[in-house]
């Protein structure tokens, strides 16, 4: 073989652990003894035109939840218990500005925080399986029994559903995982339903691309970017028609949809963790209902959301 073969061989040689290398595997990991501190923070605004007046409407919402990752007594699975440690939220609409704060529940005058305060310092049990995924909420009814007595228990219940408390918590995460290594500018998809019971089900159809590995906030993560669109299928069924809230009815009678509904967002993945660090986000969407001053005109609403994610601090289990 000739010299400037052998360079050529060992140069295409030298190029397969590289091109190894630029792939990373993505992988959900909850640490059994270990504790996680998160915070949420979303800005919602939104505009209706009532007759020749525009009301603005703009809403704060500030969230701080723990997660405590025990081992499960079958020696497979894990038990992640969450909790509510503090809620606040302001809102601005018509000119009027009003709030709730849970570290200070007797300032709430005009009662906002019915259907949260109950939810304050309430462990919500979910098991995990052996792959690290989210299975079902173990303690659901007896959350949902425990607030029985507060002034907003019919309000929590609607609020915090299993479906939307499993949502939240997969927020930390990705809603699905690509299975296989990644490089940049791999993408794979991902689609999720999560049922609203005063609507209906909002579908979630979208795909992550890997952009890159680099440091974020002094760590290293992968960033992927994620892309979806959002849908409401209204519940049509006869067992959901039979079992359906008075408001879900109301709402139904409107005629309320959902259109061009989009999220695009950044999130940073700790391979080394298993977790985001930090998850940015934006939705926009344009509701649709029956004018209620004519019932044969239609009023389109556009709202918009932001929410940051962040993973504050991790603690050893006492």
């Amino acid at each position: 073989m000739k010299p400037y073969h052998l360079i050529a061989t060992s140069l295409l040689l030298s190029a397969v652990p590289l091109s190894a290398a630029d792939s990373i595997e993505l992988k959900q990991q909850w640490i059994v003894g270990k504790k996680y501190f998160q915070t949420m923070e979303m800005t919602q605004t939104s505009s209706m035109a009532i007759g020749e007046k525009t009301m603005d409407q703009k809403m704060n919402m500030t969230s701080e939840i723990s997660s405590a990752v025990t081992a499960h007594e079958d020696g497979l699975r894990k038990r992640l218990i969450m909790r509510y440690e503090h809620m606040a939220m302001t809102m601005d609409m018509a000119g009027q500005t009003m709030g709730f704060d849970s570290a200070k529940p007797t300032d709430d005058a005009m009662g906002i925080g019915k259907g949260i305060q109950p939810i304050i310092g309430k462990d919500i049990k979910m098991l995990i399986s052996p792959q690290d995924e989210i299975q079902e909420i173990e303690n659901y009814d007896e959350f949902i029994a425990a607030l029985a007595s507060g002034p907003g228990a019919a309000i929590a219940g609607k609020m915090f559903t299993k479906e939307s408390l499993t949502e939240m918590v997969k927020q930390s995460a990705l809603k699905s995982m690509p299975g296989h290594p990644v490089k940049p500018g791999d993408s794979w998809t991902f689609n999720t339903s999560m049922k609203l019971p005063q609507v209906g089900a909002m579908e979630v159809k979208g795909a992550y691309t890997f952009k890159a590995m680099a440091p974020h906030k002094g760590i290293p993560c992968a960033e992927i970017a994620m892309t979806a669109t959002l849908n409401l299928a209204a519940d049509t069924s006869p067992e959901d028609a039979k079992n359906q809230a008075p408001e879900a009815a109301m709402l139904k009678s409107m005629g309320m949809s959902i259109k061009n509904g989009t999220m695009t967002g950044t999130l940073y993945f700790d391979p080394a963790l298993g977790m985001a660090r930090d998850f940015e986000m934006k939705q926009a969407m344009e509701i649709s209902m029956k004018n209620p001053a004519d019932p044969t005109a239609t009023m389109t609403i556009p709202m918009k959301q932001d929410i940051q994610m962040k993973l504050t601090k991790i603690e050893d289990l006492k």
